[in-house]
């Protein structure tokens, strides 16, 4: 009861908040000497270390070579992955920084709090939020793209709101290296039966009616395959490509 009261006070919250709040982080956090002590630490402490999403965030951090980084993220991240810490601890130990939005207004606040000042969380549609992005200067070294969870029963609202978010960020990502990350797009059923083994049937109706496999991110898959722009560097659980 008090769980559902909660949450209405602060979908009701958000409203008021919804483009037009931000917060900075304000922790002082450990910056840490190499990516793999960074990825080790955070799966320690803040996630699992069996995480299946583990590899592919690790190996997208690789790829930004301790460099410093602009990162955006759509979906912030304050439970399960915890992406928005391990992005955060990134740009705090390398420098750059870290963009996040949410249509809640929840991870805003809480994620404030614990990251660090390198990062600033917003309350908007992520959609919304990435057009305003396109005023800016600065090109983004990595997108991670994870604002609407997949419902393997439904799918495809999600794949096509990942779709518009990806229309709107390709031109925003850096030339020559920029990396863009995509949450909840299972490569095959063996991928499925892994990480969500009870939404087995969803999977393969979707997969027989449209003759490819749901997720957030297949769109923007089949999209890119087919127009050979970029290049795939992982596909399991999420699906990362290089431009």
């Amino acid at each position: 009861m008090f769980y559902r009261l909660r949450r209405k006070i602060l979908d009701t919250a958000a409203s008021f908040h919804l483009g037009r709040s931000s917060r900075t982080g304000k922790k002082i956090r450990e910056v840490l000497s190499d990516t793999e002590s960074l990825v080790d630490f955070h799966f320690q402490s803040f996630s699992t270390p069996e995480h299946p999403c583990r590899e592919t965030l690790s190996l997208a951090l690789r790829m930004l070579e301790r460099k410093p980084a602009i990162i955006v993220e759509t979906g912030s991240s304050a439970w399960g992955t915890n992406s928005s810490l391990l992005f955060d601890s990134y740009v705090n130990s390398y420098g750059g920084s870290f963009e996040s939005v949410d249509i809640r207004v929840e991870p805003m606040y809480k994620l404030s709090a614990l990251c660090s000042p390198n990062s600033t969380f917003f309350c908007d549609d992520s959609v919304s939020f990435l057009r305003k992005y396109t005023k800016k200067t600065t090109k983004i070294d990595l997108a991670y793209l994870d604002s609407w969870d997949v419902d393997f029963e439904d799918p495809l609202p999600s794949a096509i709101h990942g779709f518009h978010e990806f229309l709107v960020i390709l031109p925003l990502l850096r030339e020559n290296g920029g990396l863009l990350l995509i949450d909840d797009t299972p490569k095959d059923i063996d991928v499925m039966k892994r990480v969500q083994p009870r939404h087995l049937t969803g999977y393969q109706t979707f997969l027989s009616n449209y003759g490819f496999p749901p997720g957030k991110g297949t769109l923007v898959n089949e999209y890119l395959t087919k127009n050979a722009i970029g290049r795939k560097i992982a596909h399991d659980y999420q699906l990362l490509w290089q431009f």
